[in-house]
């Protein structure tokens, strides 16, 4: 053999190929191609065997069909590149996936081949990633076989039925049909779910298209149960026990029917290639993501000892659960039997800090706690002018937009407040910007413009509201019958009024001719003042010019706004946009009182939306209540890091020291995440996650459980922002080895010796009949039976007259709005202290954001606002990693102004650093003019991994308001540079 002979016979040997492939024809066709070519081919099943034979074998490149494992793409090649750094590897997608391409290649992949057209591009990608080596002969071997290749993609495979992990009943699929409906396949193999719309799931459902006609199709209506609040009604499709696609199903008033894009990928969400599939146990450091598939009663078991070592330990508060909003089933979900196992066991639930300000400050005006403020969205088909302010319900709630076009239609006025140029504010009639945290000043002096100008609705304040009511100069109390009458039961303790026709005070049920609802006087040697002449005092300093000055909105448009609003019905559309600020719940305490004293509250086309929450009387006292234990929830979750860290709340000792997490991603939601690196991991000793997926929290877990879907379960839900309660019927049977979320309560509460609390004979129907087992429901004819029947029924208003807040009465103890708040009292008393901060906070007054502020000494070294916006993409987490919706928004950006660009030398596409002392989010930029200058966002709800380094979530700040014990995660000061 001749020197050059030996030479090439050298460069064919050493180049040695691994294929990592799943599907047995698939990898048979590619593995015979390289025999052929006379190059070695390993081929492997499993990503850990892919890892194995790199460690062992000098390969050369590595072929792999990345989204048909479990395992992060991102991970898989940087465990490729660490055991072997000059590895090339070739990605396979499917077309479903093929929005993916930038993100595999900065990954590290060499190219990226579509597995549909993969004897159009797996050849010329081989050789462009090999053109750079000693390897031509290796090279032309291969493309003398590329005409063999095309044909074997081409051809029938008799044999195809055979495949192991093949879907059940599609032994009749060609090839060709196999790799167009490839993601369909993967479904069954534990792979990436298809495109809904697409080929893929009917292939899935049917076999080959020929037997299409010969599978029936049934419709299982669903309730969608995530936490956007919208409610949808869907039809789950299903064909041969498999969810094929989700449409909208109808609602009796066919203004809440309807979906959006992501009610619509649900079929990816159930078969995600990423989806846990069965319990496992953390083997490697936490995060590092090495596990071992474990038992179920291996993981019960582990679970129920741990966490009574810990509560016999430390005492049983030392157990946290952790429980957020991501399920709104009120079985399954946020709702739902864990509480049974919490009020068992006596642990500590965490307290909910997200989204709470509003409702706080509402609560104080007009009762019913933090989700009681909302009108049905249907009344502000009612409305003259919806103010939006603090929302972007184009994006955020869809459902809700649709009624506000058909408002504005009919002759609305929408007007939009935002720091960034939303789409909704595109789609508003008037588009108002405003500077981040400065919605407080605005409302003020709105406030006190309508009081100065006498804009003010005094019939309403007299019936209505607590405008005549008496303070005491002396103690700051109400005055009441009982401060000059001994031993007055609570339900006779009227209130002191002054009586203007008979120019004295009377009892406000003894029937007054006319009340004043101003002035000073003395009653039984007594000085008192109105609750509304108090307010006038409380809010004159703040005027339009100084509102001007804080808002950068000239003084005329906010006079003009003024007028529009008391000119009503008005509606004030909100959610949580100001809420996430510290000065948030001041600010609907204010707007709740601006609309007592117009009279736009309580009555038709007035008053508030954004959040609509039915007071629907369920038994859950049946499903909660046991043995007489109750959780404790004074541990908020913004005091959670330092309770940890210090092993204390507010320097008495709070032991926590186990976690169990379910339909929350709390590491990727709460405030300043890197507390969860340095200060409650390393502090905890056992952390269990319930999820579907590895997200963040999931992925630091020492346990994870695979939760059944919303569709392989039974449920109820009690909606929000539309007047239904919903049943949710199981449509497939639970996928690989996951389990209902109420079935692992009940697993782990009988394994902790609470059997009679758990019996085995209760099922999710069991405990949703548990629920409607109540006399007020059925006196409203809301049964199990009626429910099976009709899926849906309206639990309050009708469509001709649609639920109004405090249309009747208000909750608050004198049924009327309050105008002075005689006992703030903070959301939840976790031992804080409140000296100097109570008695303030009788009435509304300004206090500036507690760090997004241009006075913060801070604003000279991180001149930014930062704003985690809501994406129409994702439901904060949930769809983070969905194929079709990651086609549409494919990463993280960061939303920068042109001016703060240009004075950084930042451009669309240029890699950036949003920073601060507390962390870094390294991703993409996009300079875009819908953002105000000074203001910087990034849209909330991707993980960790999908960031080049770091997480938007490093740079938040935990802390909060005492009063309001909320997360304000928009209360933060960032910078940017180019990297």
């Amino acid at each position: 053999m001749d020197n050059l002979s030996c030479i090439r016979k050298a460069e064919v040997e050493f180049l040695t190929v691994v294929v990592a492939i799943p599907h047995l024809w698939l990898r048979q066709v590619v593995s015979r191609i390289f025999t052929s070519a006379k190059v070695d081919c390993v081929c492997v099943d499993s990503i850990e065997e892919l890892y194995q034979i790199i460690d062992r074998k000098k390969a050369r490149l590595a072929i792999v069909d990345v989204f048909s494992y479990s395992r992060y793409y991102r991970d898989i090649f940087a465990r490729i590149k660490e055991k072997n750094s000059g590895l090339s590897i070739v990605a396979l997608v499917s077309t479903s996936n093929t929005g993916y391409q930038y993100e595999l290649t900065t990954a590290g992949a060499s190219a990226v081949v579509v597995k549909e057209n993969a004897d159009e591009q797996l050849f010329p990608a081989l050789v462009q990633v090999l053109r750079d080596r000693k390897l031509n002969e290796a090279v032309a071997r291969l493309m003398e076989n590329q005409k063999q290749f095309m044909a074997l993609m081409k051809v029938r495979e008799n044999g195809m039925e055979k495949e192991e992990q093949n879907v059940a009943h599609n032994s009749k699929l060609s090839r060709r049909t196999f790799l167009k409906a490839s993601a369909a396949t993967a479904v069954a193999t534990g792979a990436v779910a298809a495109n809904p719309w697409g080929s893929g799931m009917k292939a899935l459902a049917t076999g080959d298209e020929s037997t299409a006609a010969s599978s029936e199709e049934t419709l299982v209506i669903s309730p969608c149960r995530s936490n956007c609040f919208q409610s949808c009604l869907l039809n789950a499709h299903v064909r041969d026990g498999k969810l094929t696609k989700t449409t909208p199903a109808a609602y009796p008033d066919s203004i809440y029917t309807g979906s959006c894009l992501k009610g619509l990928s649900h079929v990816q969400r159930t078969y995600s290639p990423t989806r846990i599939k069965y319990p496992m146990r953390r083997v490697g450091e936490r995060g590092e993501d090495k596990w071992e598939r474990i038992s179920w009663d291996e993981a019960i078991s582990e679970i129920a000892e741990k966490f009574m070592a810990v509560q016999a330990k430390y005492g049983t508060k030392a157990l946290a659960f952790d429980v957020g909003s991501g399920n709104y089933g009120v079985v399954h979900g946020c709702l739902g039997i864990f509480n049974r196992l919490t009020n068992s066991i006596g642990c500590t639930k965490l307290n909910v800090c997200y989204d709470q300000a509003t409702g706080y400050g509402a609560d104080r005006v007009i009762g019913g706690s933090v989700w009681l403020w909302g009108n049905e969205p249907r009344t502000m088909m009612d409305s003259k002018t919806i103010i939006v302010w603090g929302s972007n319900p184009v994006y955020s709630q869809p459902q809700n937009w649709r009624i506000l076009k058909e408002a504005q239609k009919k002759g609305a006025k929408i007007i939009t407040i935002d720091p960034i140029y939303s789409a909704t504010a595109n789609k508003s009639d008037e588009y108002i910007p405003i500077v981040p945290g400065s919605d407080l000043m605005l409302v003020l002096a709105m406030l006190n413009h309508i009081i100065d100008k006498n804009l003010i609705n005094i019939p309403f304040m007299k019936k209505r509201s607590t405008a005549p009511f008496l303070v005491r100069k002396d103690n700051g109390k109400i005055l009441r019958k009982s401060d000059f009458v001994a031993n007055v039961p609570p339900a006779e303790d009227d209130y002191y009024v002054w009586d203007s026709v008979a120019n004295a005070a009377a009892l406000l049920k003894e029937g007054p001719q006319d009340v004043a609802i101003e002035g000073v006087y003395t009653i039984q040697g007594v000085e008192v003042e109105t609750t509304f002449s108090l307010l006038k005092k409380q809010v004159q300093e703040y005027t339009l010019e100084k509102a001007s000055k804080y808002t950068k909105i000239p003084v005329e448009k906010i006079e003009k706004l003024v007028q529009a609003y008391v000119s009503g019905p008005t509606q004030i559309y909100t959610n949580y946009g100001i809420d996430h600020y510290q000065n948030g719940h001041l600010w609907s305490f204010a707007a709740f009182m601006m609309a007592s004293v117009t009279g736009n509250i309580g009555v038709k086309g007035a008053g508030f939306a954004g959040l609509f929450v039915q007071s629907t009387p369920l038994n859950y006292v049946g499903m909660y209540v046991t043995n007489g234990k109750m959780a404790s929830s004074t541990l908020p979750h913004t005091e959670f890091y330092k309770a940890v860290r210090d092993q204390a709340l507010e320097g008495k000792p709070y032991p926590i020291k186990a976690m169990y997490t379910t339909s929350s991603n709390s590491m990727s939601n709460f405030a300043q995440q890197k507390t969860w690196l340095t200060d409650v991991l390393p502090n905890l000793e056992f952390t269990v996650v319930v999820d579907t997926e590895l997200t963040d929290t999931a992925r630091y877990a020492d346990i994870v459980l695979p939760a059944s879907f919303w569709f392989e379960v039974n449920d109820l839900r009690v909606n929000y922002n539309n007047p239904y309660v919903t049943m949710q019927e199981k449509a497939i049977e639970p996928l690989y080895e996951s389990k209902p979320d109420a079935d692992i309560i009940a697993m782990i509460g009988r394994k902790m010796g609470l059997e009679k609390f758990f019996p085995e004979n209760m099922d999710d129907t069991a405990w949703i009949k548990v629920l409607l087992n109540s006399d007020a429901l059925r006196k409203m004819n809301i049964t199990y039976e009626r429910l099976k029947k009709d899926k849906a029924i309206r639990a309050t208003g009708s469509a001709e007259k649609p639920f109004i807040r405090g249309e009747e009465f208000f909750n608050t103890p004198s049924g009327r709005a309050q105008l002075y708040c005689e006992n703030p009292l903070p959301r939840v008393n976790y031992g804080q202290n409140l000296k100097g901060i109570t008695e303030k906070e009788r009435l509304p007054y300004f206090k500036a954001p507690g760090e997004a502020w241009s006075e913060n000494p801070l604003y000279s070294k991180y001149p930014l606002v930062f704003i985690q916006e809501h994406a129409r993409f994702r439901t904060h987490t949930q769809w983070y990693n969905v194929p079709v919706l990651r086609e549409i928004d494919p990463e993280p950006l960061a939303k920068i102004s042109r001016a703060d660009a240009e004075a950084r030398g930042i451009k669309t596409g240029d890699i950036v650093e949003v920073f601060n002392d507390r962390g870094k989010a390294v991703l993409k930029a996009e300079v875009n003019d819908a953002i105000c200058a000074g203001v910087l966002s990034i849209p909330k709800g991707w993980q960790r991994e999908q960031f080049i380094e770091g997480s938007f979530q490093e740079l938040t700040n935990a802390a909060s308001d005492p009063m309001a014990v909320n997360f304000a995660f928009f209360d933060c000061l960032v910078d940017v540079k180019k990297r």
